[in-house]
This record gives C-alpha cells, structure tokens and sequence, in this order.
C-alpha cells in the first residue's frame, strides 16, 4: 500500500471561487483544484452572499464560511469525495 505525501507548502490557499456549480481552490504555488459544489450541502444551499463571505484559516490550508457553518481545507479538496448527507441533485429532483 502506498501513501500521499502532502507537503504543507503545497495546501496554501491563496483565493477562492464559488458558483452555482462548483467549488475552486486556487493554491500559492499555481495550482487549482476544483469540487462539484453539492459535495458541500450547507454551502449548496448558501445564498451568492453567504457564498462570498469566506476566509482562509489561521493555517492557510483550510477555508471556512462561519455564517453558513462550512469548513473545507485543501487535503479535502485534493482526497475528494461528497460530505455526509450530500445528494448529487440529479438524484435529490427525483
């Protein structure tokens, strides 16, 4: 079994973009990395303003939106997968 070797370097957050659709991290070192945004309830069901409203961490790998309870950091962004709870929304129309 092999693991990741994630240098902290590489999680710096360096801003943020939020649509209807999806979630992007862009890193310090040039990187993006990007997440279908309905893997975030709490942040899904955000208005634009609350989507906005976010600040990097004390850290600077992690983001978080207080007014809507929603922390994300970059190794979670990097690893993948849908937060507990979290409905494609081709799935919840049904």
């Amino acid at each position: 079994m092999t693991t990741l070797e994630i240098d902290d370097k590489q999680l710096l957050v360096a801003t943020v973009e939020v649509t209807d659709e999806f979630i992007a991290f862009d890193m310090a070192d040039g990187r993006r990395i990007e997440a279908p945004l309905w893997w975030y309830p709490r942040l899904f069901a955000a208005t634009p303003a609350q989507r906005r409203n976010w600040e990097i961490l004390p850290f600077g790998d992690a983001v978080g939106w207080e007014e809507v309870d929603e922390y994300i950091s970059a190794k979670a962004l990097i690893v993948g997968g849908a937060a507990p709870g979290a409905v494609p929304p081709a799935q919840a129309a049904e």
